[in-house]
């Protein structure tokens, strides 16, 4: 899109022509050549001289800064024609120090053009037909406009406050203003079109903004708030049910008492077994003689079963545990950072959320109060 609003500039500079006396011809570019050319020839030194005594331009400059000035105009004329751009703009900055001549800002803004600076163009332009078109003549001054109508498609308004004081507010990562009590903390300007970023900051506080694409002529108006650390902090879990790890583990502690209840009813049935072969020896008067009855048996039988079952037991609810503790550590609450776009739109949210809707009736008055969740 710039290089097309750049094609209009030279068509439209084409079609200028040359005040008072005609200025060194433009040199034409070679075949191949890739250098602009600006095709509206600069201003003559007569255009600081125009309009006869009647000069509000000239009001209060004395003879040696108008003297200066043109001399300095002279040169940048030179350059510019020679296709210099950026020493020409050098020039006329240095001459308007001396003399705030409105055909100095006008061959200002021919430079400028060719160096795509938008910003800069418009703001020496606008100075440029200020006194209308008796320091440039009709067709320079028609010119102008056309040029700021073209130029205004590059740029866009942005409109920023903030009333924390203290604050420091930047835009694309440049410091434009500070937040002092009783001011209007407000900050206006032409930006190119495009996104931009808006960033407020005071010690315990911040926000940011990426604002939308902003379009030609458009106005984008925002008022930075700040928010506290602990008011953009919020808190997740790997999973959503925090109390799934506990059940894990209060089960692997079940598993191990039930393993435990199996390791005494062993301990009892060996107990058992034990008290049936001392009774059956000593009824029989054989120490370790007596005959061991399948009924005796099965009592050892099912003590070493479940002794071994509660060692199994002990060893599952181990596992069991050890996992519900590595579950706990991996679902433990963890915090992190919202930006201030996602705060407010939290709060959006909430306020579209719940509505308050006002009942007044015959010897009645209240609110209904409704909210989503």
């Amino acid at each position: 899109m710039t290089r097309a609003i750049l094609v209009a500039f030279g068509i439209a500079l084409s079609l200028g022509t040359v005040l008072a006396q005609p200025a060194p011809p433009v040199p034409k570019p070679d075949v191949g050549s890739r250098k602009p050319v600006v095709e509206e020839k600069a201003d003559t030194t007569e255009n600081l001289q125009t309009g006869g005594t009647e000069r509000p331009w000239a009001k209060g400059v004395p003879q040696d800064r108008q003297t200066a000035a043109l001399r300095l105009f002279q040169e940048g004329n030179m350059q510019l024609n020679d296709g210099i751009f950026k020493g020409a703009v050098e020039k006329y900055r240095e001459a308007l120090k001396s003399w705030e001549h409105p055909a100095i800002q006008y061959n200002m803004a021919l430079a400028l053009m060719n160096l795509d600076q938008p910003i800069e163009v418009e703001e020496s332009l606008t100075r440029s037909v200020r006194f209308g078109a008796a320091p440039l003549e009709k067709d320079k001054f028609e010119h102008a406009k056309e040029y700021l109508l073209l130029n205004a498609k590059q740029l866009a308004t942005i409109e920023i406050s903030c009333q924390k004081d203290g604050a420091k507010v930047q835009v694309d990562g440049k410091e434009v203003f500070t937040v002092k009590t009783g001011e209007p903390n407000t900050y206006r300007a032409r930006v190119r079109i495009g996104k931009h970023t808006f960033y407020a900051e005071k010690p315990g506080y911040v926000t940011g903004l990426d604002a939308p694409f902003i379009g030609p002529n458009e106005t984008f108006r925002i008022e930075l708030k700040l928010y506290t650390s602990e008011e953009l902090t919020r808190y997740k879990r790997r999973w959503s049910k925090k109390w799934m790890p506990y059940v894990v583990i209060g089960s692997g502690v079940l598993v191990g008492v039930v393993g435990g209840a199996l390791q005494l009813s062993a301990k009892s049935g060996y107990d058992d077994y034990d008290a049936e072969v001392a009774r059956c020896n000593e009824a029989t008067g054989m120490n370790g003689g007596c005959a061991i009855s399948p009924a005796v048996t099965d009592l050892r039988d099912s003590a070493e079963t479940k002794r071994t079952l509660g060692y199994v037991g002990y060893g599952v609810a181990g596992a069991v545990v050890l996992t519900g503790a590595l579950l706990v550590y991996l679902n433990r609450e963890t915090t992190y950072q919202i930006s201030s776009d996602q705060y407010r739109k939290e709060q959006m949210d909430k306020q579209r959320n719940v509505a308050v809707t006002p009942i007044v009736a015959p010897g009645f008055a209240g609110a209904m109060l409704r909210s989503r969740f």
